[in-house]
């Protein structure tokens, strides 16, 4: 089965000209943010796989891909790809700051509630990421390698996959 979740509004990676409105997960109507001319967007992409997790804290045979995009005007789009192999029922995804090897307070959320939680074999959920109080997009940009993808599930709810932005 494969799942398609906006999460909360529609994803365009290199569009460049205004979007149409789209409804979302929920029948909200969003906008997808678009480009300033002349800038183009930073893209950080990384594996997500449980041996990323600190300390063994996953063994989950699930694995994925993320990527981040940083728009000019601020805006954090992101798209995960998970494969779940290990049978897991995801409910939260995140950004993290910290280091590799060493979990980190949340800087934006990908996921989170209300959003439902789901359990499909393939599954991709894109959208734009809510920022927190502590997230500046200045010190993503400038510093990646600080920052991490993290995707929560019921059986390991610290963190099931991960991956280190580049």
């Amino acid at each position: 089965m494969h799942r398609f979740v906006t999460v909360a509004a529609g994803f365009a990676i290199a569009a460049c000209a205004d979007q149409p409105l789209t409804t979302a997960a929920g029948g909200r109507e969003t906008a997808t943010p678009t480009l300033t001319t002349g800038e183009a967007p930073v893209v950080f992409n990384t594996q997500l796989r449980a041996e990323n997790e600190p300390n063994a804290a996953s063994s989950s045979e699930s694995k994925g891909h993320a990527q981040v995009v940083v728009q000019p005007d601020g805006t954090v789009e992101f798209m995960l790809f998970l494969n779940n192999k290990g049978n897991e029922t995801f409910t939260r995804a995140h950004i993290h700051k910290a280091p590799e090897g060493s979990n980190g307070p949340i800087h934006w959320d990908l996921h989170e509630a209300p959003d439902a939680p789901f359990a499909d074999d393939h599954a991709t959920l894109r959208g734009v990421a809510r920022p927190r109080a502590a997230a500046n997009v200045a010190d993503l940009v400038a510093n990646p390698s600080q920052y991490y993808v993290n995707v929560h599930s019921v059986s390991v709810p610290g963190g099931v996959v991960r991956g280190q932005l580049p």
